[in-house]
């Protein structure tokens, strides 16, 4: 057996801190809960992650890839995080934003922890796949509805409700999309 390490992730830093929550005029209580939520899913990564994998020395799979369910289960739920963050960004009102400054740090911390989460994924091959405009592919999206849209082709993914992702070669998550409906004879 031979014995290797992974890639060190470390919690994301951000220039805003729970207790600023706090001190808004506006109570979001779910926000706090939630990053809360995120600092202790990251302690649970980091944590999995930091520990030795044993390997066969006749394997010739990357050490750890796909086989280990806990590892695969982390990144399915860091993936989820990155989900939540980008529909709160895409939910946030720019003109409460601009009225509370404070809010608009968060925000802004949000992204940047987004970002650094994202960065983290691709170190371990964890990778979205674009999929907007692309072909449906049945073993890498699950159709969610079917629209007609004269703008695209037939069978052609028009809006990613979920992001697919893999890891290395192998497809990790399947993407919920809307799809155009499949051409007359196909």
């Amino acid at each position: 057996m031979t014995e290797s390490t992974r890639p060190e992730l470390s919690l994301p830093d951000s220039a805003f801190s729970l207790d600023d929550l706090e001190q808004t005029p506006v109570k979001l209580p779910f926000l706090k809960e939630r990053c809360q939520w995120t600092e202790d899913l990251w302690e649970k990564i980091r944590d999995e992650l930091s520990q030795p994998v044993r390997q066969s020395k006749h394997s010739s799979q990357a050490p750890g890839r796909h086989e280990n369910k806990p590892t695969r289960q982390l990144l399915l739920e860091m993936i989820s995080i990155l989900d939540g963050m980008e529909r709160l960004v895409g939910l946030a009102e720019k003109e409460v934003l601009q009225q509370n400054p404070v809010l608009q740090n968060w925000l802004t911390s949000i992204r940047g922890l987004q970002r650094r989460m994202s960065k983290s994924l691709a170190k371990l091959d964890v990778n979205p796949v674009a999929s907007l405009g692309r072909r449906f592919d049945v073993h890498l999206h699950e159709a969610i509805e079917v629209r007609k849209d004269p703008a695209f082709p037939p069978a052609t993914v028009i809006e990613v409700k979920e992001k697919p992702y893999r890891w290395g070669d192998k497809v990790l998550r399947v993407g919920k999309v809307i799809v155009t409906p499949k051409g007359p004879g196909s």
